[in-house]
């Protein structure tokens, strides 16, 4: 790599795309509402939860225009999560763990990375989150 630009403040760097191919599937900003949480007012009243979830495929994985087998179904993953969370966990670290470790039993699925935050929790507006990475062994 080279670096483009270089003021003192910023220094960005010209990489070339990885030869290698990585598909990826996106769901962003999926925000489902459900009751969660470990206080005793987060098991009463539901609250938002924001998905960010990317999911890296087999790179063998050929697709197959109109043929529901060949690709990984976001709204499986979407079920998925909404069943995970009816089992009334209580932190989002064991969620996470739980979403990620379900999701890559899926034989399409090599990686997921996912972001899930409390949107509902601060009273001053902010968010509260958990995050992780995870790829089969």
């Amino acid at each position: 790599m080279k670096p483009i630009k270089n003021n003192n403040v910023i220094e960005i760097f010209e990489a070339k795309v990885s030869k290698n191919i990585v598909k990826k599937i996106l769901i962003k900003d999926l925000i489902i509402e459900k009751i969660f949480g470990y206080y005793p007012e987060e098991k009463t009243k539901p609250q938002k939860l924001k998905f960010n979830i990317k999911l890296e495929l087999n790179p063998e994985l050929s697709f197959a225009d109109n043929d529901l087998q060949t690709i990984v179904d976001y709204d499986d993953i979407i079920k998925l999560i909404n069943s995970i969370l009816d089992k009334k966990i209580s932190f989002l670290e064991i969620l996470g763990e739980t979403i990620a470790k379900e999701v890559l039993k899926n034989q399409k699925i090599e990686a997921i990375e996912l972001q899930i935050e409390k949107l509902d929790i601060l009273k001053t507006g902010g968010t509260v989150g958990f995050e992780i990475s995870k790829r089969k062994n």
